[in-house]
């Protein structure tokens, strides 16, 4: 088989063992939950010095919201990748098997929580600085950092819940794997991103098209802008999930190179292959 008819495999696995355990999309919505409380909290906080106009503490305030924002993601990204982990063995895993596992390793997840935050405040500096050719350079700089983040750390949260790494070893194992393995991420999350494109694209246009009904047809602009923003964190959850059965099952592996679950060693082998 070509790489890309294994990458396309893959992708349809992934998407079928979603299907066949529901309860994962629990996870991603349970992590925009727990990331409610953090932004209630320290957002209330921030606008409340911003208001007293001290700059400096609204900016810590915000940040440190941030950091526990973070958390809150990356303890139900922790969780579902537990629990993916067991199902792919053939073992039934649930939602609290999954919290359990994370719960087990909340100081290493709390410092990588720590790291995403940082690091997304830098690009987030980054991007649009300047005026005019100067504002678009940085934005681009800053996309390609984000894009380059995405990648190297892929592996990071198997890292830490299955080897028992800190957050700043995770990161560099996750990086060496990467580079060894290269084809990782661009075959496969480019099939599944396609997938998870045709939820996404849909939503922006009930979106884009809502808003020019408002002025026509208030309600009906309403509901299409309504339904096109639930469709719209429907596809990231998606995604989300999707995202998270994909690097356990590489990541699986690349430590054994055996087949794992559904997962064919062919299929994943050719993923894997990396570029010289």
């Amino acid at each position: 088989m070509s790489r890309q008819r294994d990458g396309k495999l893959l992708s349809k696995k992934c998407w079928a063992l979603l299907r066949s355990n529901k309860y994962f999309m629990l996870f991603p919505i349970l992590g925009v939950v727990l990331s409610l409380v953090p932004i209630l909290i320290f957002g209330a906080f921030t606008i409340v010095v911003a208001i007293a106009n001290i700059t400096w503490l609204a900016w810590v305030i915000g940040f440190i919201g941030l950091i526990f924002v973070n958390f809150a993601f990356v303890i139900a990204g922790a969780a579902l990748v537990a629990s993916i982990d067991e199902e792919l063995a053939g073992r039934n895993s649930h939602v609290g098997y999954g919290f359990g596992k994370a719960f087990g390793k909340l100081g290493p997840l709390f410092v990588w929580s720590i790291v995403r935050a940082v690091v997304s405040t830098i690009l987030g500096l980054l991007r649009g600085r300047g005026n005019g050719a100067a504002a678009i350079v940085t934005t681009l700089i800053a996309s390609a950092g984000a894009a380059a983040w995405s990648i190297i750390t892929f592996f990071v949260t198997p890292h830490i819940m299955f080897d028992n790494d800190n957050a700043i070893d995770a990161i560099k194992k996750s990086a060496a794997l990467v580079k060894a393995k290269w084809g990782t991420q661009l075959i496969g999350g480019v099939r599944i991103g396609l997938g998870v494109a045709l939820i996404l694209i849909p939503a922006i246009v009930l979106i884009l098209g809502g808003t020019w009904l408002l002025s026509m047809v208030p309600s009906l602009g309403v509901a299409a802008i309504l339904i096109g923003v639930l469709l719209f964190l429907f596809g990231l959850l998606v995604g989300s999930a999707l995202r998270a059965i994909f690097s356990v099952a590489l990541y699986r592996f690349a430590q054994d190179e055996s087949a794992i679950g559904d997962f064919t060693t062919a299929e994943l082998a050719g993923v894997l292959t990396a570029t010289k």
